[in-house]
């Protein structure tokens, strides 16, 4: 958890104590390469299958006779010919089945659709293309931008709790409750939490806590509050 003062007043005017943090200061020290799934290390297979190979050339390859675009339906009992074969999708005016390249062949191997795109990659020499180092590099720093964005912002949040705990307690019973003191008893401890996991939490907790923050642009709504909040407390000093 966090201790010591921060640097601003919503209540009282500015303060200029600083801020000190337990754990460690900086972000992504565990290195960048946890940020990337094994989903994200290439590119939809699918989509280069679907690039690469024809349907009419896969029917072709796997024994499906086409003259003039149309072959006999492997689906049902066709004895004339009534599967129209075009380069993108297929489909049957006897038994209507329809799709594209993978959907053809998960359907003649009775394959899942990954499989498919798999064995569609292996028989027609297709390579699954990696990212480049460049682009892994590109979104891991975002990644980490994107922590150190939160950090700041929740540091700032942090520090107006804390002020507002401070200084807008109620002095006696009789004494209204002030709202902002209200807030403050409830949110340090979870903003707490929530800064201690940015700093030294695992990338994968760090970057759940980014997403979180993101989500109906929760962490851009809170800045601007906590901009409105510093240069109201500035005016009253």
């Amino acid at each position: 958890m966090f201790s010591g003062e921060v640097p601003h007043s919503a209540c009282q005017g500015e303060r200029n104590a600083g801020v000190r943090f337990s754990g460690r200061n900086d972000i992504g020290q565990n290195g960048n390469n946890q940020y990337f799934s094994k989903e994200e290390t290439s590119i939809n297979l699918f989509a280069q299958i679907k690039t690469a190979v024809s349907v009419k050339e896969a029917a072709e390859h796997y024994g499906l006779e086409a003259r003039r675009d149309m072959g006999c339906c492997p689906f049902h009992n066709d004895r004339t010919p009534s599967m129209k074969l075009n380069e993108d999708y297929f489909y049957c005016f006897g038994c209507g089945a329809t799709g594209d390249v993978v959907d053809l062949t998960a359907q003649l191997f009775r394959l899942p659709p990954a499989e498919a795109a798999k064995k569609l990659a292996e028989d027609f020499g297709v390579a699954e293309q990696k990212p480049s180092v460049l682009a892994r590099l590109k979104r891991g720093k975002t990644q980490v931008e994107a922590e150190r964005h939160s950090l700041r912002v929740l540091r700032d949040y942090f520090g107006i709790l804390q002020d507002w705990k401070e200084h807008c307690a109620p002095q006696s019973p009789e004494d209204p409750i002030d709202p902002r003191y209200v807030e403050a008893c409830h949110m340090l401890d979870r903003i707490g939490n929530i800064l201690d996991i940015l700093i030294s939490g695992t990338p994968q907790e760090r970057g759940s806590v980014v997403a979180d923050m993101q989500k109906d642009n929760r962490l851009g709504l809170m800045e601007e509050r906590n901009r409105q909040i510093k240069e109201a407390a500035h005016g009253q000093s």
